[in-house]
């Protein structure tokens, strides 16, 4: 299964990103805190990212809620 690392900011416009992608879990870890201490007052999350699955059909997937007043 692989892994990605999800990053969304808002400054004059909202931006989800994927950042990072991986199969090695030690390597997502590694990554993860790097980011937290580059941006650490953004969204980021680690996700389980199945392969060959409707992503919209799991209770949780890779997403991030935005207001319409991010978009402002």
């Amino acid at each position: 299964m692989h892994q990605i690392i999800v990053h969304a900011f808002a400054d004059q416009v909202a931006v989800v990103e994927v950042l990072f992608a991986s199969q090695d879990k030690e390597k997502v870890a590694v990554k993860y805190q790097e980011l937290q201490e580059k941006f650490p007052n953004d969204y980021l999350a680690i996700y389980d990212l199945p392969m060959d699955v409707n992503l919209d059909s799991l209770p949780h997937y890779p997403s991030v809620e935005i207001s319409k007043e991010d978009f402002e």
